[in-house]
C-alpha cells in the first residue's frame, strides 16, 4: 500500500474550476494588468481593447469565483486580485510565458 496522500476529489474539482476561470485570454490579460495595481473598468478596456459588455461579463465571473474583488470609489469601480495566491499563480505564468516582462511581484501583492 502506498503512503502517498490522497487529495480529496472536491479539492481537485475546485482547483480545476479555478484554472478554467483564468484560462481565457481576456481574463488572463486582466489578471496580468492587475498584478501591477488596482484598475477601473475604463483602464482595463483601454489596456485590453475589449468591449465594455464583454469585459464586464468576465470581471463579474472572476468576482463571483473569488478571484477578483471590487471597490467603489466615487463613480468608478476599482478591481484588484482578491487572493494573494492568485497573484503568485499569475506571476508564475508570467515568468514562464513572458519572462522579459517580469520584474518582481509588487511588495503588497506577494507577501
Amino acid at each position: 500500500m502506498s503512503n502517498l496522500p490522497v487529495i480529496p476529489e472536491e479539492k481537485i474539482k475546485s482547483a480545476a474550476q479555478g484554472l478554467r476561470a483564468i484560462a481565457h485570454e481576456l481574463r488572463l490579460s486582466v489578471l496580468c494588468l492587475l498584478l501591477e495595481r488596482p484598475m477601473c473598468v475604463h483602464e482595463l478596456i483601454e489596456a485590453t481593447g475589449a468591449a465594455q459588455s464583454n469585459l464586464s461579463q468576465h470581471l463579474s465571473k472572476m468576482r463571483m469565483l473569488g478571484i477578483l474583488e471590487s471597490e467603489k470609489r466615487g463613480q468608478e469601480v476599482m478591481y484588484s486580485i482578491a487572493n494573494p495566491a492568485f497573484s503568485e499563480l499569475v506571476f508564475a505564468l508570467k515568468q514562464i510565458y513572458c519572462p522579459e516582462m517580469v520584474c518582481a511581484i509588487p511588495a503588497d501583492k506577494g507577501e
